[in-house]
């Protein structure tokens, strides 16, 4: 076991802050599509008392929920934010509650890679076959798809970090 002075507890602390750093800054931009999506349905609704439109504040707004979520996972599992069943792990104690930990962040890193690699090969496919939206403004896909890949890829990273620090900090 490494010691709080030790080069490896320092790396892992180095690797865990680095992280951090970019989960929150995928937080903060998830927070900015959440009032973005505020002003353009607010836009919308005012452009609408005067018989206009803006005809694609379904798409764009739905490009940004879907960035919210996306953006917003690696912060939100770093904060603690996710369910889990908290009857039972409770319970735990000892080396079942630590063996349970490593059981819950190894499936969840197993997870999120075959996500992260099942989402880059659509966004392959989407940019390679230029598909694009059925809509007014014909966005190419890759484009808000490759949002959901960056979101995937900090939540990644952010498991890793916790993987390699032991399973320490998990909340």
């Amino acid at each position: 076991m490494d010691t709080p002075n030790s080069p490896t507890a320092t790396a892992d602390s180095a690797l865990d802050r680095i992280v951090g750093r970019i989960a929150y800054a995928c937080g903060v931009l998830s927070g900015v599509c959440v009032v973005a999506i505020l002003v353009l349905v607010c836009g919308e609704t005012l452009l609408r008392q005067v018989e206009m439109s803006l005809l694609v504040t379904d798409e764009i707004a739905g490009y940004l929920n879907a960035a919210l979520v996306f953006l917003g996972l690696a912060w939100t599992l770093r904060s603690g934010g996710f369910i889990r069943v908290e009857l039972l792990y409770d319970r735990l104690t000892g080396a079942t509650k630590q063996a349970v930990r490593w059981l819950i962040l190894l499936t969840s890193l197993i997870f999120a890679a075959v996500l992260v690699w099942v989402a880059i090969r659509h966004v392959v496919y989407a940019f390679q076959r230029d598909t694009r939206a059925v809509s007014v403004i014909d966005t190419p896909e890759w484009i808000p798809q490759s949002v959901m890949v960056v979101g995937l890829v900090v939540l990644l990273l952010q498991l890793v970090a916790w993987a390699l620090g032991g399973a320490r900090r998990i909340p």
